[in-house]
């Protein structure tokens, strides 16, 4: 009995390490709830990031100060080694003509022998008059050399005085940098992903709530709003039957399923990273501004995100969901100039979703005429989770092919 306890117990803990469990799928009501609390904390540190904004901009304001401190105790000094120079010179001047005057004074013993000038007198009194002469210049002298000294000293203590204060102040503005750089730092951390936290949320939202027009409810996941989509998106394609839509022309033939965004061109840039950012998404252009962009494939228009204002981001945006051979996927288009489709619209690879822009003065993200391609796994517009368009399609060609539809 013992060993079959003991048994059954490693078993437990074998299938509790081993066998992996699985999170139950969210709800769109739960999304929703998600994305509320991730639009709290984004709210929250847009608050940190002004709070740390103010504070760098004080600290800044500080350095600056710190920095005009320095430049004056620096002049100061400046003006202190010039008023030494000048002591310096005077003094040196002085005791040239003290020796001019006065080279014949020696000190033995310690009592004077004048000899050249004051034996060069021509009688008694001129005699008196030129030893009184040399004592007094003597006196002078030594009296000079002791302002001399003492003002050096008055001044080398100034100078030192100033020097100390000016690597203080040098200390502070060190301190001071380190701060900036933790500051800007906080400012650097709160503000990554800030706007496409923002971004998320809008599309996420929008999502939920296009979703529940399309008859999908709080209660139900994104699999089982995806299952009805595709029993629609079924149903639409039998009455198309196979012809294309929203175009007149017959649908392009194509071994994936999946067609070029416009009938002709080049890709101007590739998904994966260039220069120093991360290119999400293929660009494709050649057909001219305002030409036709097309569906890649069949599905439904499930999200459109208009400019908030002129020079927006991406300006007109539209995202369809597509089941390729059983496989989920989201497509968006970014910057076109308008749009020609509607929420809950079944749409296929001959259908005009819109038209292509890409001017910077009117998208702040796009510098000439092109369309930019995402793509996400299964029904989603979480921008923060695009893949390589050339998983849905391998026919991409490379940068700078030329293709035609």
């Amino acid at each position: 009995m013992k060993k079959f306890i003991f048994g059954l117990l490693v078993l437990t803990i074998f299938f509790t390490l081993v066998v992996p469990t699985y999170a139950a799928e969210k709800t769109l009501g739960q999304l929703k709830q998600e994305a509320e609390a991730n639009r709290a904390a984004y709210n929250k540190a847009k608050e940190e990031k002004s709070l740390s904004e103010e504070e760098r901009d004080k600290v800044i304001a500080q350095k600056e100060q710190v920095q005009t401190d320095i430049e004056k105790v620096q002049t100061e000094v400046k003006s202190i080694e010039e008023q030494v120079q000048k002591l310096q010179e005077d003094i040196e001047k002085k005791d040239k003509q003290m020796k001019e005057i006065m080279g014949f004074v020696q000190v033995s013993n310690g009592e004077a022998n004048y000899m050249e000038y004051i034996f060069g007198a021509t009688d008694f009194t001129d005699f008196i008059y030129r030893v009184s002469v040399a004592e007094q210049l003597g006196d002078y002298n030594d009296k000079l050399i002791k302002e001399y000294e003492k003002d050096v000293k008055k001044l080398d203590e100034k100078q030192k005085e100033l020097t100390n204060k000016q690597q203080e102040l040098e200390k502070k503005s060190q301190e001071l940098s380190v701060l900036e750089a933790k500051l800007n730092k906080e400012i650097e951390e709160a503000s990554h992903g800030m706007l496409s936290k923002d971004e998320e949320y809008n599309t996420t939202i929008s999502l939920i709530n296009n979703l529940k027009k399309m008859g999908c409810s709080d209660n139900q996941t994104q699999s089982q709003c995806q299952a009805e989509i595709d029993r629609r998106n079924r149903a639409a394609a039998q009455s198309y039957g196979g012809g294309g839509g929203g175009g007149g022309a017959a649908t392009p033939v194509s071994t994936s399923g999946t067609y070029m965004p416009i009938a002709y061109g080049y890709v101007t840039s590739d998904y994966g990273w260039r220069g120093g950012e991360f290119h999400t998404g293929i660009d494709f252009s050649g057909t001219g501004y305002g030409s036709n962009v097309y569906s890649v494939a069949s599905g439904t228009v499930v999200n459109i995100t208009y400019p908030a204002y002129r020079g927006a981001c991406g300006n007109h945006i539209v995202y369809v969901y597509h089941n390729i051979n059983g496989v989920q996927y989201t497509t968006s288009y970014w910057h076109l100039i308008n749009v020609s489709v509607s929420i809950g619209q079944y749409v296929t690879p001959n259908t005009v979703i819109g038209h292509m822009g890409g001017l910077h003065s009117e998208d702040s993200c796009a510098y000439g005429a092109h369309v930019h391609l995402n793509l996400f796994r299964g029904l989603s517009t979480n921008n923060s989770g695009r893949i390589n368009p050339r998983i849905m399609m391998p026919q991409i060609p490379g940068e700078w092919q030329y293709f035609r539809r």
